[in-house]
């Protein structure tokens, strides 16, 4: 099949969300599918993240940036970025006029106003297109302002017609899937949760990762230390985790807590700041921002624990947290917490450390059991890996995705 993975991302070292989308074309691409990843724009402001190339191959992956618009100012982004997709159904037509094309999957937090040129020239061309969706943004708890009441209201619309323009839904959880089997029979609607590969260095200048990794190692040297990586955001349990770190500091004192990523929310932000200085962790707590992939895969690496510690909420039980593919696989002993699908696929003290939500006491008194039992600890993480790969592999769920919009198509 011709297929193009329209998502807008920063590519190829931008978070969870680029490790994602590289690992379904890569599974696609060795499932022998002509698969070519168009990025409209990126998402992040950070240069870190950018690629300052515009198209081009990335471990055997082709990929296209539309529209670069890292320098736009901010009161513009969204007229900028919707030039950028329109320029993007210009492209999909013209692949679909020369018969270069069979389907479009199109990736993220899927806006139908935003995106509505990519979708209306699918809907006119009949151009199969199917959605990828990662979570029920309706539900955010961090939308702002009267830019966050319309963009609010927005995902509510997008979630009403999606499966009215979509061929097949792509979803990441059994309570969205449950969600949109109002709207479609189950045949068109495929769960797909995280990708992993075993390659968690693949991509990367090895002699670049052992330096920072040797800097790093020199400076927790003699530290215990706890990661949580990700959004800032409230379903992410933030402050659950700092009490809990409170309590570990008591007993373990030699401990240090890394905190990478960041949120847009500057209200959060201080918040979870305040939060910190409440109990005297100004120096055990690092909030480093957002990192290279060299710098995050040695903080993940180097970690005593990781934490997936996810607030009990309707957004975040509609999601799934793509970071714990990417814990599974350092085989570092990870802490969960009981939300969505989490205990669907991993069982507690045996695959993985999993807590009740909103409970920074029993999160601390797993940290306390982590420390006490570390070599039993990374035979649950070892388990844990093991579990994550058959579950997960990118190059069987890839195939899945493939085979579902096989058999969709000849409907």
């Amino acid at each position: 099949m011709n297929l193009l993975l329209v998502d807008s991302v920063d590519f190829p070292f931008g978070g969870a969300h680029s490790v994602h989308v590289s690992l379904l074309m890569q599974g696609l691409r060795e499932n022998n599918e002509n698969a070519f990843l168009v990025i409209p724009y990126g998402r992040k402001r950070e240069k870190l993240s950018a690629n300052k190339k515009k198209y081009g191959h990335f471990d055997g992956i082709p990929y296209y940036f539309v529209k670069d618009s890292k320098d736009i100012k901010k009161g513009f982004r969204f007229i900028d970025n919707f030039l950028a997709v329109i320029k993007t159904a210009r492209l999909i037509r013209s692949r679909h006029k020369h018969k270069k094309l069979d389907a479009v999957i199109l990736g993220g937090i899927v806006d139908v106003i935003r995106d509505a040129p990519i979708i209306i020239t699918c809907a006119i061309f009949r151009i199969p297109i199917y959605f990828w969706l990662v979570e029920k943004a309706s539900l955010n708890e961090d939308f702002q302002g009267i830019a966050g009441f319309f963009n609010h209201k927005s995902q509510q619309l997008s979630e009403w017609l999606l499966p009215k323009f979509s061929s097949g839904l792509i979803v990441i959880s059994s309570a969205l899937k449950q969600h949109y089997l109002k709207y479609l029979p189950e045949s068109k609607i495929l769960i797909n949760p995280i990708l992993v590969s075993e390659e968690i260095y693949k991509g990367m200048n090895r002699e670049s990762f052992e330096k920072v990794k040797e800097k790093m190692t020199a400076a927790f040297k003699g530290k215990r230390l706890l990661v949580y990586s990700g959004s800032f955001a409230e379903k992410d349990g933030l402050f659950y985790l700092i009490e809990a770190f409170a309590e570990t500091v008591k007993k373990y004192p030699d401990t240090e807590f890394v905190m990478t990523g960041k949120s847009a929310n500057v209200t959060l932000m201080d918040r979870v700041r305040d939060h910190i200085k409440k109990y005297n962790l100004e120096d055990k707590v690092k909030m480093v921002g957002f990192v290279n992939a060299d710098e995050l895969l040695c903080y993940n690496t180097m970690a005593d624990a990781l934490f997936v510690c996810r607030s009990n909420s309707p957004f975040a039980n509609h999601g799934f947290p793509w970071k714990l593919g990417e814990y599974c696989m350092t085989a570092k002993p990870i802490i969960a917490t009981r939300v969505g699908d989490i205990d669907k696929y991993f069982t507690d003290n045996e695959t993985l450390f999993i807590v009740e939500p909103n409970n920074p006491a029993a999160i601390a008194k797993k940290i306390d059991y982590i420390f006490d039992h570390y070599e039993q600890s990374l035979n649950v993480a070892k388990n844990g890996r093991a579990v994550a790969l058959r579950e997960f592999g990118y190059l069987e769920k890839s195939k899945e995705v493939a085979d579902f919009i096989k058999a969709n198509q000849k409907k």
